[in-house]
Formats: C-alpha cells, sequence, structure tokens
C-alpha cells in the first residue's frame, strides 16, 4: 500500500500549505515520526545534545545552508531546508555533511511542493545511520517560551574581518538559546510566523528551531534587521505592517512553524 506524506497545518491559516506530490507517483514510505505526549523538561545541554546530530550542513555550487534529517526509508535520508538556500541549484547537486563530518551526494526532491511558503526537501543516500528528528505533534509555542536554532553560520569573525566557512566542514556548528517574541496569526511572506530572540547568522537558514523537548517545531530561515524596510515584513495577503510592527520585527529572528503529518495509507 503506498503511503503519501500530507503535511497539515497545525494553525488554521496555514491549512493550505501541504506537501503535495508534482510527479505523477508519489513518494512511499516516507514517515515523519512524531512525539504523542508531552515529556519531561530537558534542560539545554540535552536539547543540544538532541539537535546536534539531526542538523546537517549543505554545500554547492552557490549553496550553502542548513537541514534537519525528517526522515528515513531504507538507505534514503529526507532533509527538510529552506527554499531560498537551493533554489538557485535545482539542476545541479550539492552534498549534504552530517554530524560525523561524513559528505553525500544530495538532490532536491521535486515530488513536493509548498506552494509558496520557503520549504523544500532534499534527499540523499548511505547505509549509514543517522537519527530522525522528531517533529511536535502539537504547535503549543508561546511567548517568553524557551527555543533553540541550530545551523551552519558562513561565515567567523575574526579580529576585525569575517572569514567564510564554506572549507570548514562541520566545525562551524552553532546551537542558539533564545525566546518567543511574536507568534503571527496572519504570516508574513513565505510562512514565516515565528519571531525569535535567537542569534541567527548568514549560513543557518534551513536548520531546525526546537522547543524545551528537543522536538521540532520549526525551521529557521530569516535573520534579525532584514534589508527592504517595509517591503522586507510584508503580510502573505499582501498587506504592509506599520512603521510600528516593522520596528518590532525587525529585531526578531523569524522561522516557518512546521506543520503535523498526516500519514495516508
Amino acid at each position: 500500500m503506498k503511503k503519501l506524506i500530507s503535511l497539515i497545518a497545525i494553525i488554521p491559516t496555514f491549512l493550505e500549505v501541504c506537501i503535495l506530490p508534482v510527479a505523477s507517483t508519489p513518494p512511499e514510505g516516507i514517515n515523519i515520526p512524531q512525539k504523542q505526549e508531552f515529556s519531561t523538561f530537558k534542560s539545554n545541554p540535552i536539547v543540544e545534545e538532541i539537535a546536534q546530530p539531526i542538523t546537517v550542513r549543505l554545500l554547492g555550487e552557490n549553496i550553502a545552508g542548513s537541514g534537519v534529517i525528517i526522515s528515513q526509508v531504507g538507505s534514503d535520508y529526507f532533509v527538510l531546508t529552506c527554499a531560498h538556500v537551493i533554489d538557485s541549484n535545482q539542476e545541479a547537486k550539492f552534498v549534504v555533511l552530517t554530524s560525523d563530518g561524513k559528505e553525500y551526494t544530495a538532490q532536491i526532491d521535486s515530488r513536493f511542493n509548498f506552494r509558496d511558503i520557503d520549504l523544500a526537501v532534499v534527499k540523499f543516500s548511505t547505509n549509514n545511520q543517522y537519527p530522525v528528528a522528531v517533529v511536535s505533534a502539537n504547535f503549543n509555542l508561546s511567548l517568553g517560551e524557551e527555543v533553540y536554532v541550530t545551523g551552519f553560520p558562513n561565515y567567523e569573525q575574526k579580529s576585525v574581518n569575517f572569514v567564510p566557512t564554506v572549507d570548514l566542514g562541520i566545525k562551524p556548528y552553532n546551537f542558539t538559546k533564545g525566546k518567543v517574541i511574536h507568534v503571527l496569526n496572519l504570516p508574513l511572506e513565505k510562512g514565516y510566523k515565528i519571531g525569535m530572540s535567537n542569534e541567527i547568522e548568514v549560513g543557518m537558514s534551513g536548520g531546525p528551531v526546537l522547543n524545551q523537548n528537543g522536538e521540532v517545531v520549526g525551521i529557521i530561515g530569516r535573520t534579525k534587521y532584514g534589508f527592504g524596510g517595509l517591503d522586507a515584513y510584508g503580510f502573505s495577503d499582501g498587506s504592509q505592517p506599520s512603521e510600528e510592527l516593522v520596528e518590532e520585527f525587525s529585531v526578531a529572528s523569524w522561522a516557518i512553524p512546521i506543520p503535523k503529518v498526516n500519514l495516508v495509507q
């Protein structure tokens, strides 16, 4: 029996954003595990221990970003990332760097379409075993809640200069702690709804946002102080926020909430 991932929004306004099969034959057997019960609070070090092995780096021509392993089917691993990380490389292949420093040839899985949302799926294959992220079964983030973001910055500061890290493999891995400061009813363009105080650097786009239980609740994709003024923070319906809201939005890093999974057999 064929199995199809259908990503259904946790928030009603996100319902239209689902993974849709583009090919005539839908993906088979892909299953994203979900935590069904609220587990005991985990401290920062434990969340970091969960986060590091599921976070990967994407590198290629005009590509340098992050992602999170969300599923495994046999020897195939599926990575969720931001579409803008890989949009410039639709045809070419690139590599995924896993937490053990190994490199795997990867490619965009074009069977999945997130429409206007800044998400994409990447696939790589190996017989090596890697942990898969647990996606939160409920989007229940609240203002002031602690969240954690991981990824690989493209630059590191040395003295007064910023030095590229693309040749450093997984060494630039970064784990940041912050709090939720915005949860929007109407998302910004490309599906961004979670504003956080976490310090995010260029190259961390596509990395996971985790709650206090180490469950993935979102994908990071925007740093603080976006370029473009009012246009940088337009809402998904085409409307523009007030200048006061833009000031508030600009001091937040932004993430896309992860829709929960409805597995149809």
